[in-house]
């Protein structure tokens, strides 16, 4: 058996680079970027929403004696 390694050949947490605090540069990078991406796409989605907000929504509030006479 490998040292760093258990019995089915899987690392052990001992060994890994992010259980001892130290993280890569392109590990850094891969975060950042999907956590900015992440926030870009929900703003996309906010605004979307916001513009493409429905106008016939305030219809709904109507009496009904309204309705029921239309």
């Amino acid at each position: 058996m490998k040292e760093g390694f258990n019995e089915y050949g899987e690392p052990t947490l001992r060994e890994m680079d992010d259980y001892k605090g130290t993280h890569s540069e392109e590990k850094k990078n891969v975060i950042k970027w999907v956590i900015i991406s992440g926030l870009i796409l929900g703003a996309v989605f906010a605004l979307a929403r916001w513009y493409f907000w429905d106008a016939g929504e305030p219809d709904l509030n109507r009496d009904q004696v309204i309705i029921k006479h239309y």
